[in-house]
């Protein structure tokens, strides 16, 4: 697996994007998400195959990324309930569980609900992606986030407009602020 550097190229573009939305303060990942290599493998095993181990290590690992970054609590990107029932679990429940069984916060995986279904984004392009996800989520519990340092945890950032929404409600609710986090991020520029 490829590690993701702090000054690569991807990360920067990613970080301008995230700044110039002004609702992510920062981003944290692991790993470069490559078709065909072992990240795809193991992303695909939790997300499908229920091999949830994988979920929880990579949040270990990625919990040793933040440095001197405080956070106050963990936030899994939510599924839409139909999809969470189909599969039976939010592979992003599981990253965020490994992380915060190092730092010792709490896990809110109630607090963001995903209102709208939206259509799978791996063949949308980075507009298709941002109408996609417009709209999709509100916050369940404000008093829970308000004034906190939020850590958001998804399992592969694309483009970054799921992620930015689900921080747009965050923010709007009173977080102080939201640090991205992932095990996988995808090249700029490749078709993920």
């Amino acid at each position: 697996m490829t590690r993701v550097g702090e000054s690569d190229y991807t990360v920067s573009i990613l970080k301008q994007r995230f700044a110039d939305g002004g609702v992510i303060d920062d981003l944290i990942t692991l790993f470069y998400f490559e078709k065909g290599k072992v990240l795809q493998q193991l992303a695909h095993s939790l997300k499908y195959e229920e091999i949830t181990v994988f979920g929880f290590e990579l949040g270990v690992q990625l919990s040793e990324q933040l440095g001197s970054r405080k956070i106050d609590a963990v936030i899994p990107v939510p599924l839409n309930r139909r999809k969470e029932r189909e599969r039976g679990y939010n592979q992003s429940d599981y990253i965020a569980q490994g992380v915060a069984s190092v730092l010792r916060k709490p896990v809110l995986n109630s607090v963001v609900r995903r209102v709208k279904y939206t259509v799978t984004q791996t063949r949308l392009n980075a507009e298709q992606r941002k109408e996609n996800m417009s709209d999709a989520f509100e916050i369940a519990q404000e008093e829970l986030v308000k004034g906190k340092r939020i850590l958001l945890v998804d399992d592969v950032i694309t483009t970054g407009s799921t992620i930015q929404e689900v921080a747009k409600v965050l923010r709007h609710a009173g977080a102080a602020s939201v640090t991205a986090g992932s095990a996988g991020l995808a090249k700029l520029g490749e078709d993920v």
